[in-house]
């Protein structure tokens, strides 16, 4: 049996220019730490929107489908 769990952070926007300079800090050092942190078994997707979110979603799903 698979789990999914995701981890959600929303800024409104994705423009990087729109973003303070200590949320672009924090959204880097979450991106190199689910990085670390992903295996064989954890998988780190990184989505600017709530439709990517829901193809990756549809891909996991296709995956354990065919897997």
């Amino acid at each position: 049996m698979k789990h999914i769990f995701f981890v959600a952070e929303t800024k409104g926007t994705m423009e990087t220019l729109e973003l303070r300079p200590i949320e672009k800090a924090k959204i880097s050092c979450a991106r190199k730490l689910f990085n670390e942190i992903s295996t064989d078994n954890v998988v780190y997707h990184d989505v600017d929107s709530y439709q990517n979110l829901l193809n990756v979603m549809n891909s996991i799903n296709k995956e354990v489908k065919h897997g």
